[in-house]
């Protein structure tokens, strides 16, 4: 039998399997709320603060109040006591969502919101390197837009939900999204990079990827080391003619992709970044 598991709602912890939101929630009318994907290594909360700087931010772009004990501090201890309750200290995916509170039709009655943090067991406790990369795919049906919504962890989910049904259609692990201009974007839950002959690429945020916060953690970490970085528009030839293509997100870390079409890639720079990462964590 699987253990019970928790959330905390707003500061009161509560059952996982009972009712916590109304049909009135304006997160599950209009998706008029944001999230975190939050990682718990070895204990830790990581790179708190860089979540927070990103949520506020964004929580200001959607015109929303943000409350005076949104502080670093205060959504650590609260991380910590949902993994404490669901018995996953060590490791663990956490989901931070924060949505506006109840009232109106698509105009608010208020902008204050509300918070919900959810915590899930992870068997790794650092960020571990995959034996198997992940084989991709470009999802074209529909595109990113070109405009700063692109950029925030918004609960209005349908183009990646549509790019990973299309994946698991295709029987492979993820899809690579393009935006209006047919260039290369993002994964549907992940950062892209790609590597030629030792320097790394990835698009910049005016073209529509998300504002990943391990995005900017591995472009810190290369800058550390060395490894020279650029951000410029990737067309999709891209997806050929590199050395290898990685991705990023805050729970797996660096995860290489091993195929695209007849396309096979190496992974050392992705290997070598996962190994800093692990590293940058631990300090």
């Amino acid at each position: 039998m699987s253990p019970e598991l928790f959330v905390i709602y707003n500061g009161t912890v509560l059952p996982a399997n009972e009712p916590v939101l109304t049909v009135s929630c304006r997160a599950f009318r209009y998706g008029d709320g944001l999230f975190e994907t939050i990682r718990v290594a070895k204990g830790r909360v990581c790179f708190m603060r860089r979540h927070l700087s990103r949520l506020t931010a964004s929580m200001r772009m959607l015109k929303m109040d943000i409350p005076a004990n949104f502080t670093e501090q205060f959504f650590t201890e609260q991380v910590s006591k949902a993994v404490h309750q669901n018995g996953c200290p060590r490791s663990a995916r956490v989901r931070l969502s924060v949505f506006r509170n109840d009232g109106g039709l698509y105009m608010p009655a208020t902008n204050e919101v509300s918070w919900l943090i959810e915590a899930y067991p992870l068997e790794e406790d650092d960020y571990a390197f995959p034996d198997t990369g992940l084989t991709v795919d470009i999802y074209q049906d529909y595109r990113k837009p070109l405009h700063r919504l692109s950029n925030i962890k918004s609960m209005n989910a349908l183009l990646y939900v549509l790019g990973a049904e299309h994946a698991r259609q295709q029987k492979i692990d993820d899809c690579v999204l393009i935006n209006q201009l047919m260039n290369v974007v993002e994964t549907t839950s992940s950062n892209l990079f790609a590597v030629k002959n030792g320097v790394l690429y990835t698009c910049p945020v005016n073209e529509g990827c998300v504002e990943g916060v391990m995005r900017s953690v591995i472009m810190e970490i290369a800058a550390e080391k060395r490894i020279a970085v650029y951000e410029v528009p990737m067309p999709m030839s891209v997806m050929f003619n590199s050395d290898e293509v990685f991705l990023t997100n805050a729970v797996k870390g660096v995860q290489w992709v091993a195929s695209y079409k007849t396309k096979r890639y190496f992974n050392d720079t992705a290997r070598k970044l996962q190994e800093y990462l692990n590293e940058k964590v631990e300090a």
